[in-house]
């Protein structure tokens, strides 16, 4: 038996605790966790908050208790209290709209071109990703009072909590921009009307605004209170883009001291499948032991049964940061490389597989949108499907498309995709993309910039001064880059792929539910802010010549049009659902369901991943037991929705490149619950 020295890490030499990592890899459960752990360290009085910015909470899963939009005490213990709160972001947004909007108009009236109406109409305006951003500012009005001893932070995927980590830089940007228009307003009041400057609502309003950034700030970098925890799996996607986020929060100057290492398998009863994810997982420990060696680590063994409630969350607690907790069990050393056959377990209700059938489900399908909650498998199910698909039918041109800010469809497919990658896998008719958001932003800014310049220089018989306040505010209004800029270039991308008609299908690998949620919403939010902007443009004609700027508008308005159309087509548009078979998994894809059917997108399929085999070792017997119960649940649950389940086993390796990505598609098997019922 071999062991790895770990060193201990406290936690509670830390005000704020931040938990952040790929979807999937139990940041809420490590969250939860060291949230009871800190209870039991706590004084009389004392308090710890428990606060996720995730948009699809899961504390209320985890904790096996309510939360919702709201402080909930979830235990007290010696006199000491645990709360905890699921933040709505977007009731927070309102808020801060309704208690500030009349002053952001008085700015705005000031220092543009724009009136009264103009400004409410675009105060208005939902823009995608500012409710996410909001999550901290709210996280510090509720600790302007100090009350609580320790915060800790469940954070939403990696790919979407780098946004809050650029909180402090958008907002300061936003209070010069909102600066610059009162600078014409202060400069007419002390040259014009002789008055003296006398600080009004707007100047107190920019400096509370500025005091609340760099609140926010300090919470985020201050090194004396602050520790960032990151959490992953042994494995090749969570080990690599856990190497990705942390570069980007060195980068951001973010004290990450901590990496918690989750579902580490061990061997039992010289169970083969066992010994083979132990062997599958070694290279992957190893590698995080090279990249993350000035991190204290904590190894969190793989659990026979689902971590729910305080008693399983106490216990996660103490095996992460009690004093020789977090270890790196000892695994045997294997004589010669371990890769048995992948078993296909005997799903109980489920028919053997036909992968022919299981393709024709999908296959006269315009769009395939493969979604659910992170590391439930999506997009290694993305990429099995688009493979066995375009295999299947050599004539047809095939993309599978990634609108996941964290990118893993290169890790999946075991080689480089990029912005843009022809004949995957050696599949001529198998294209794929992960888009840069950035790029395609800084065109579209470059395009804006251009218009305003020219809306400038048509204006130059008037007040010089004036236009030169005008200018410059409106110019630094455009570099606040919107925080969900991805959602949105992903949307003008698939707009611009529908009108090239170059591809017969499209399947999309999508960001975890919140976020997915998000941009199915998109649409709809993109054709109010066109609606807005062509009434302002037709309201200034005379002063814009704006012709250019109002076609584009117009093409992009047709375009979402056609988004929309395809989306909500039960004929042309398939959402499969991915999940797993627990509980928390669950909870959040009827919720992703419920969500769909008001955006009237089909969900008529659905993937259970990661089933335990039945006929290996009792550790895999209890997994497989309590699996069966939830995908009982899962069926029953689906089954007034007439949603398909489909199961596929968990392989005893992980899954990467064609050959493994073939294996595991042909590995779908369609539940039955008549089948179900005569096994059990």
């Amino acid at each position: 038996m071999s062991q790895v020295k770990l060193i201990s890490g406290e936690p509670s030499t830390a005000r704020y605790l931040f938990f952040g990592g790929k979807g999937g890899v139990g940041k809420t459960t490590a969250a939860s966790a060291t949230a009871l752990y800190l209870l039991n360290k706590l004084k009389r009085n004392e308090s710890v908050l428990l606060f996720s910015t995730d948009p699809a909470h899961s504390l209320s899963d985890s904790l096996d208790i309510k939360i919702g939009n709201r402080l909930v005490e979830v235990k007290q213990l010696r006199g000491a209290r645990l709360v905890a709160y699921e933040m709505d972001a977007s009731l927070a947004l309102e808020r801060f709209r309704a208690a500030h909007g009349k002053v952001l108009a008085e700015i705005a009236e000031r220092g543009t071109l724009l009136d009264e109406q103009d400004i409410n109409e675009l105060l208005s305006l939902s823009l995608p990703g500012l409710d996410e951003v909001m999550s901290l500012f709210e996280l510090s009005e509720l600790d302007r009072a100090g009350q609580y001893a320790h915060i800790v932070v469940d954070t939403a995927p990696s790919g979407h909590t780098s946004r809050l980590l650029r909180l402090p830089e958008v907002f300061d940007r936003m209070v010069k921009a909102l600066d610059l228009m009162g600078d014409k307003h202060r400069y007419m009041v002390a040259h014009f009307a002789r008055r003296k400057l006398v600080a009004d609502e707007v100047d107190l309003f920019l400096k509370d605004l500025s005091q609340r950034i760099e609140s926010v700030r300090q919470l985020l970098h201050d090194k004396g209170q602050t520790r960032f925890a990151l959490v992953t799996i042994p494995e090749a996607m969570g080990v690599r883009e856990t190497e990705r986020y942390f570069q980007l929060l060195r980068e951001e100057g973010v004290p990450v001291r901590d990496l918690i290492v989750n579902r580490v398998e061990q061997e039992h009863d010289d169970c083969e499948y066992c010994r083979a994810r132990v062997a599958s997982q070694r290279p992957w420990i190893k590698q995080i032991g090279k990249s993350f060696g000035e991190l204290q680590l904590h190894y969190v063994p793989l659990m026979a049964k689902e971590v729910r409630g305080l008693d399983d969350l106490r216990k996660i607690g103490k095996l992460i940061w009690s004093e020789g907790g977090g270890r790196l069990l000892g695994v045997r050393r294997l004589g010669a490389a371990f890769t048995p056959n992948p078993p296909v377990p005997d799903q109980r209700g489920a028919r053997p597989p036909h992968s022919k059938e299981v393709r024709n489900l999908f296959a006269s399908r315009k769009i395939v949108i493969f979604g659910g909650k992170g590391g439930v498998g999506k997009t290694t199910a993305a990429a099995a499907f688009a493979l066995a698909l375009a295999k299947a039918n050599r004539k047809q041109k095939l993309l599978i498309f990634s609108t996941d800010p964290a990118h893993s469809l290169s890790d999946s497919f075991g080689e480089e995709i990029g912005e843009s990658k022809t004949g995957v896998a050696g599949n001529e008719n198998l294209d794929a993309m992960e888009i840069d958001p950035g790029k395609w932003f800084e065109e579209l800014k470059q395009r804006y910039r251009s218009w305003t310049d020219e809306l400038f220089a048509s204006l130059s018989g008037g007040s010089r001064m004036e236009i030169k306040f005008d200018k410059e505010a409106m110019r630094e209004l455009v570099e606040l880059t919107p925080p969900g800029i991805d959602e949105i270039a992903a949307l003008g991308t698939i707009s611009d792929l529908l009108d090239l008609e170059r591809y017969q299908t499209l399947i999309l690998d999508t960001a975890p539910t919140g976020h997915l949620i998000r941009f199915l919403e998109l649409p709809q939010v993109a054709l109010s802010w066109i609606r807005t902007f062509m009434k302002l443009l037709l309201k200034y004609q005379n002063v814009m010549r704006a012709n250019r700027v109002a076609e584009e508008l117009v093409a992009l308005s047709k375009s979402i049009k056609k988004v929309i159309a395809l989306l909500t087509d039960a004929e042309r548009c398939e959402f499969v659902g991915v999940a797993i078979p627990e509980r928390m998994s669950l909870e959040e894809t009827m919720d992703l369901a419920k969500s769909l059917e008001k955006l009237k997108v089909p969900l008529s399929k659905l993937l259970i991943n990661g089933v335990a085999p039945d006929d290996a070792c009792s550790f895999c017997r209890l997994r497989r037991k309590t699996q069966d119960e939830v995908i009982a649940d899962f069926e029953k649950r689906f089954r007034r929705r007439s949603v398909e389940i489909f199961v596929a086993p968990q392989q005893p390796h992980e899954i990467k490149g064609a050959e493994d990505l073939i294996t595991h598609f042909e590995a779908w098997q369609k539940f039955s619950r008549k089948a179900a019922k005569e096994q059990s």
